[in-house]
């Protein structure tokens, strides 16, 4: 796998966990003060994110941050 198929990987992870708690990609923005169109690219792969994105991430949605990083092949 190649780091943009990883990206995407995360990203979906994210998304995953987001509708999971029943929020829109808006509510959550606004939970954890970014943009929108920020939360849109990080689960569509365009966006790389810092720990303390990923730290910020599973604090809101309330999940170990490891889940992020498991895949399912």
């Amino acid at each position: 796998m190649n780091f943009e198929e990883y990206k995407k990987k995360v990203g979906l992870r994210l998304k995953y966990f987001r509708t999971l708690r029943g929020l829109s990609q808006a509510q959550l923005a606004e939970k954890i003060k970014m943009e929108e169109k920020y939360i849109s690219k990080i689960e569509n792969g365009h966006q790389n994110i810092s720990l303390e994105t990923i730290y910020r991430f599973s604090t809101i949605l309330n999940t170990d941050s490891a889940k992020f990083f498991t895949f399912e092949d």
